[in-house]
């Protein structure tokens, strides 16, 4: 039986990620999803689209901590790569309710990332 907790929740979507199981975020995430990423604001098609760009280069997300409180999880993870960047240190921060993930914040080291961006840039279209 899934986990239907914020603790639950914020741990599926972050595993799902991981292992290219691009269905269950889709499932996991509110039709009303507000994504921020680097002053960005996505909302749920923009930022499901955002993360199949990254899949080409994605080995794996390893959860290094969740914490949670109320309706929000802070989801603290090495977002792992086939890319110069090795595993970057990523924080998700994320507001669930009625069982669905409602606004999302990442929080990432953007020099860190930027071998990532680099090598998906240098395989060209089919990568992204």
């Amino acid at each position: 039986m899934p986990d239907s907790s914020v603790e639950g929740i914020a741990r599926s979507y972050i595993q799902a990620v991981g292992s290219h199981d691009m269905g269950a975020p889709g499932n996991l995430l509110g039709e009303d999803l507000v994504a921020t990423f680097a002053g960005t604001t996505l909302d749920k098609a923009g930022w499901t689209s955002a993360l199949k760009r990254l899949v080409p280069v994605l080995v794996g997300n390893e959860i290094r901590e969740i914490f949670s409180a109320q309706d929000r999880a802070c989801v603290v993870y090495d977002f792992i790569t086939d890319t110069a960047a090795g595993a970057v240190r990523c924080i998700e921060l994320l507001t669930i309710n009625a069982d669905k993930i409602r606004e999302i914040e990442l929080v990432l080291d953007r020099v860190a990332f930027a071998p990532v961006n680099e090598a998906l840039n240098a395989r060209g279209p089919s990568a992204q």
